[in-house]
């Protein structure tokens, strides 16, 4: 994990970091804006190209694995699931809860995009057979078996996030949980009664050919902009009628249905 410390932050920089649930941190001192950005790959090159002037420090220099306490809150995923960073953590209430690792940011449970997908996910997952594409954290994998999933085969195409993924199955103990590193083309002669892909659009309309030959039922997206849904629904949605629209701050996403 690597912090950066800039001064500015275009709006299409943050949206590409929010996107990639790169965690995003304003500081202000007499009137002077910071921005940190904690990020498990190496944006320097990015910064560079847009003339960003920057200091990067690896964290374990900063301290983040006592920093980021101080910045991702503990939240509701779901009405029935509340995602926790302290492993073995209880409450009075005995509410259920999903401990994520969050030293390594492949998907907190903190961003919209994410409660959105698991929201959708969770009226229909009991049963059911479910693919993850993009699993980084494997989050939305944990919380489908969770809330009754049959079993659950996630990937993600980077390596790192596979080590933290599998760390975070363990420790929330779910067996139904395969997870790999590769890429939904190499899924041959399967199907799933869900599809789930939390991942920005661009790569959610790329991908959409393979969604559907490997969806039998349901495909819950989410990462969309709720400003760019309109241009792409009729795209994103073809073949399916659309189940449900949740939209959380300025995302959205939406679970299908196969006509």
């Amino acid at each position: 994990m690597i912090e950066y410390r800039l001064q500015i932050l275009p709006d299409v920089l943050r949206i590409l970091f929010e996107e990639a649930e790169t965690l995003i941190v304003e500081e202000e001192f007499k009137d002077q804006k910071t921005y940190l950005i904690y990020s498990s790959d190496d944006i320097s090159d990015i910064l560079n190209e847009l003339g960003i002037p920057f200091e990067a420090k690896d964290t374990e220099e900063t301290g983040w694995q006592e920093k980021w306490k101080e910045y991702i809150q503990e939240d509701y995923l779901t009405s029935d699931i509340f995602f926790i960073f302290e492993k073995d953590k209880k409450f009075e209430d005995n509410r259920k809860t999903l401990y994520i690792n969050p030293s390594l940011a492949f998907g907190t449970g903190t961003h919209p995009t994410t409660k959105i997908a698991a929201r959708l996910l969770s009226k229909i997952c009991s049963g059911k057979s479910m693919l993850d594409v993009g699993t980084g954290s494997g989050i939305l994998a944990i919380s489908a078996s969770m809330n009754g999933a049959k079993y659950i085969d996630a990937f993600d195409i980077d390596p790192m996030s596979l080590d933290n993924c599998l760390e975070n199955i363990k420790n929330n103990d779910c067996p139904n949980i395969e997870a790999w590193t590769g890429n939904i083309s190499d899924i041959k002669d399967k199907s799933y009664d869900i599809v789930c892909a939390n991942i920005i659009s661009s790569v959610l309309l790329a991908i959409k050919d393979n969604v559907n030959r490997l969806s039998s039922e349901y495909v819950v997206y989410s990462g969309i902009l709720d400003s760019e849904f309109d241009s792409i629904k009729d795209e994103l949605c073809l073949g399916y009628q659309i189940d449900e629209r949740l939209t959380i701050n300025e995302w959205t996403g939406v679970r299908l249905k196969k006509c």
